[in-house]
């Protein structure tokens, strides 16, 4: 039987101007020609582990099983944080322990945490500091996708001892509290709030109250942004179904002047009390 080649996803935020996506894109080609790579985007947010993360977390699922996912979003390349491998039930997450991977990673059924330290499997003898997408990420994915087992990287890591990105809310009777996940080009501004607990407590149509860095905002919740008068803040979930803040053709994210990692709160009455987090 034909082995079918494997499927690598790389998470990068090099940009697009440089040529490291190119060369990490080589290194793995050279190893194995019949991997099938795909971009979820070589053009994440600089340094922005949040960003990076709710990229991963709101794209993995609808890739195939068995899909490698290889994340360079890496502000400490070269430090004391350990390059991981991370096991799934469907997956395959190569990646900092940065917290970078870790929404994406809870959502799923973990088999084995690898920490890669077999210098034998890195590119050189001697390798760079700051780029570590070349030379062991890359090498990584590359080498998983022909078949090399995973303790061949290295020794196992508790679940415990990861670094930590939570992605949560809290909910008590008279406001809905969450942090801002991302903000897309647009000016959108995606929250933690998942969809049901905003239409447990509102109705399409209703004003909401939204308290962000020390200001507040009435906007409206609405199913799209159709619905939506000229710079009218609105209140939808998304594509993803998270709570999401935006303008018909406008900029939620001047008006609010939010980035990621910002607390957001939405004022009435709450009708439920309890708390999540992924």
């Amino acid at each position: 039987m034909k082995r079918i080649p494997s499927q690598i996803a790389i998470l990068t935020d090099f940009g697009l101007n440089d040529n490291y996506n190119g060369v990490m894109e080589a290194v793995i080609r050279k190893i194995n020609p019949e991997a099938k790579i795909t971009y979820i985007t070589g053009n994440s947010k600089p340094f922005n582990l949040i960003a990076g993360a709710y990229l991963l977390y709101t794209s993995y699922k609808y890739f195939p099983r068995n899909t490698i996912f290889l994340v360079v979003i890496d502000p400490g390349v070269g430090t004391s944080r350990r390059p991981l491998i991370v096991k799934t039930k469907n997956y395959v997450f190569i990646g900092p322990d940065n917290g970078v991977l870790y929404p994406a990673i809870t959502s799923e059924e973990i088999i084995k945490i690898v920490e890669i330290k077999n210098e034998k499997l890195y590119l050189a003898k001697t390798i760079s500091n700051t780029f570590h997408g070349r030379d062991i990420f890359s090498i990584a994915a590359a080498l998983i996708s022909i078949g090399v087992e995973l303790d061949t990287f290295g020794n196992q890591v508790r679940y415990e001892d990861l670094t930590k990105l939570d992605f949560t809310y809290k909910s008590s009777r008279n406001e809905i509290c969450g942090k801002v996940l991302y903000v897309d080009h647009f000016g959108n501004v995606a929250t933690s709030i998942p969809k049901e607990v905003l239409l447990n407590n509102f109705k399409y149509g209703e004003n909401v109250e939204i308290k962000v860095n020390n200001s507040r905002h009435k906007c409206r919740f609405v199913k799209t942004f159709g619905y939506g008068m000229e710079n009218e803040l609105l209140i939808y979930f998304n594509g993803y179904f998270l709570v999401e803040i935006g303008i018909n053709k406008g900029s939620a994210k001047d008006k609010l002047n939010v980035r990621e990692g910002d607390e957001i709160c939405l004022e009435g009455y709450i009708q439920e009390d309890f708390s999540h987090s992924i």
